[in-house]
């Protein structure tokens, strides 16, 4: 080939010489014609465009090579490891931002919880005194009742005389009720129905109050229940947040900090070849103890220590 363009450029400089041939005016070549031209030729083996190759081994340095020589390769490995480790810490601290604000979700609705349980206590002890106060008035209003009926049974004087006195019966007018009056009969009947009605609806008030009390403790326990449902949402999602994000960034930290402890004990001396001889076997090791540690750190050590990637990891 290097014939072959050797007497093409003579017979080119022959041509010229003769006034053969006209040389066009030079012009500079886009891009776009420079990749034309290099997709049109054809290379011999080892001239291939770097861009070209998949080894992953292309742009590696040699075992041989020092990792301390023109540039500090330890310096500058311990500022990526660096690096790694702080966006690491950044990712860990978002999820506990987030952990952070669920458990604040936990405390707040245990702070409900409790509220409702003291209400709900409270409400048990008033539902006694309904009870009982429910019941006396309901006593009262049975009480006045047998006693006008004795009073009727007996049609006398002095049993309609003890029936007036001690409920306090009055006439339509607010005078006393005599005893005597042809129509004391009916005029008790009417004052026993009113007062025993009245002891009845002040019963009715108590029952109600009962009844209150209980649908808001039912509100308040299912309240209760939802709070505990979101409760235990919540932590499976702090443990999940934990087993599937944080300890797993953690153990990529861990990876790491084992590097630059690694990278600070090397002296000038040092091969690449000795620092992948360790990594290589220190992160197998690592990876049986820690299986969850994250991919982006193995690459991004096995990136760090030159030990080889696949093509689609370089």
């Amino acid at each position: 080939m290097e014939e072959e363009f050797s007497g093409s450029r003579a017979e080119i400089g022959a041509n010229q010489q003769e006034g053969q041939v006209e040389m066009p005016p030079s012009e500079p070549m886009s891009l776009q014609n420079i990749e034309a031209t290099l997709d049109g030729q054809s290379y011999l083996l080892g001239e291939v465009p770097q861009a070209n190759l998949v080894d992953p081994e292309a742009f590696l340095p040699l075992n041989s090579d020092r990792l301390i020589g023109s540039t500090n390769r330890i310096e500058a490995l311990l500022s990526d490891a660096a690096s790694f480790i702080q966006s690491e810490v950044d990712q860990i601290q978002a999820v506990q931002k987030k952990i952070s604000f669920w458990e604040e979700r936990i405390e707040k609705n245990k702070a409900v919880i409790q509220k409702n349980l003291t209400q709900v206590k409270q409400n048990n002890t008033d539902l006694i005194y309904d009870k009982k106060n429910r019941d006396y008035w309901l006593g009262r209003a049975e009480q006045v009742d047998l006693d006008y009926q004795n009073a009727a049974a007996a049609s006398r004087e002095s049993d309609w005389s003890w029936l007036i006195k001690k409920y306090g019966f009055k006439q339509a007018d607010g005078s006393e009720l005599s005893a005597k009056n042809p129509s004391v009969e009916e005029l008790c009947d009417g004052e026993a129905m009113d007062l025993s009605g009245e002891y009845r609806r002040t019963a009715g008030k108590y029952e109600q109050a009962k009844k209150d009390r209980e649908s808001a403790n039912n509100r308040l326990i299912r309240e209760n229940s939802q709070h505990l449902q979101s409760n235990e949402n919540l932590q499976r999602f702090i443990a999940t947040a934990y087993t599937q994000h944080v300890e797993p960034l953690q153990d990529g930290v861990l990876l790491f900090k084992e590097l630059s402890s690694k990278l600070k004990s090397l002296n000038e001396g040092t091969v690449y070849g000795e620092m992948r001889a360790w990594a290589e076997s220190f992160l197998n090791d690592f990876i049986k103890a820690n299986p969850r540690v994250p991919q982006d750190a193995v690459n991004e050590f096995r990136k760090l220590t030159s030990i080889p990637l696949p093509p689609e990891n370089c």
